[in-house]
């Protein structure tokens, strides 16, 4: 994990696991290296699964955010379709990321984060992690950190994804984690407001 620093707080962004359905648990690898009391913030773009994953999501960090994907339906404790999140200087716009057409395009999502001028969409759907800026703003999807398919490549072969924050004033360092091959690779990148 992102090595702590008494600068800022440490943010979990991490949605599409399925749990239940298209997986059947996370990694051991990736449950061990979050632990708990090591995150300041959950930020979960949904399509989280059973009630078991959602509650430990809950409960390793004192902050946790979730927003509704198009199939957490069942699960009554999400209502917000999108929300916005002040972390230090930072606005977040977290949204599943189905809402976006077509997917993941930079123009769509730009005007998303006009419209509650926000710094970063924090969204998911395509499984697939990015992080991107366009027009000074940035966009960070988290990838799916079961490994679960997606709704378009049900026979591709995802790796677990997840995406740590630093946040550190008006800096943030992003670290990108993947797990391939039961190992756990880490690719970071700075981000300035």
């Amino acid at each position: 994990m992102a090595q702590e620093s008494n600068y800022g707080d440490i943010i979990l962004l991490c949605g599409d696991l399925h749990i239940g359905t298209r997986m059947q648990k996370i990694h051991e690898k990736i449950v061990s290296a979050l632990g708990v009391n090591k995150l300041q913030h959950v930020l979960c773009t949904g399509n989280v699964g059973n009630k078991e994953t959602f509650d430990w999501l809950k409960q390793i960090s004192p902050n946790f955010h979730c927003v509704r994907g198009q199939y957490d339906d069942e699960n009554n404790e999400i209502h917000n379709d999108q929300k916005v999140i002040q972390i230090g200087i930072w606005k977040i716009l977290l949204i599943h990321g189905h809402q976006f057409v077509p997917w993941n395009d930079e123009e769509t999502i730009s005007v998303f984060l006009k419209e509650n001028s926000c710094d970063i969409a924090v969204f998911g759907n395509s499984h697939q992690s990015l992080i991107s800026k366009f027009e000074r703003k940035y966009f960070i999807n988290p990838g799916t950190m079961s490994g679960a398919y997606g709704s378009i490549k049900q026979d591709a072969i995802i790796q677990p994804e997840f995406v740590i924050l630093e946040c550190l004033g008006d800096e943030m360092g992003v670290y990108k984690y993947k797990l391939i091959n039961g190992e756990l690779i880490i690719e970071k990148c700075t981000i300035t407001k």
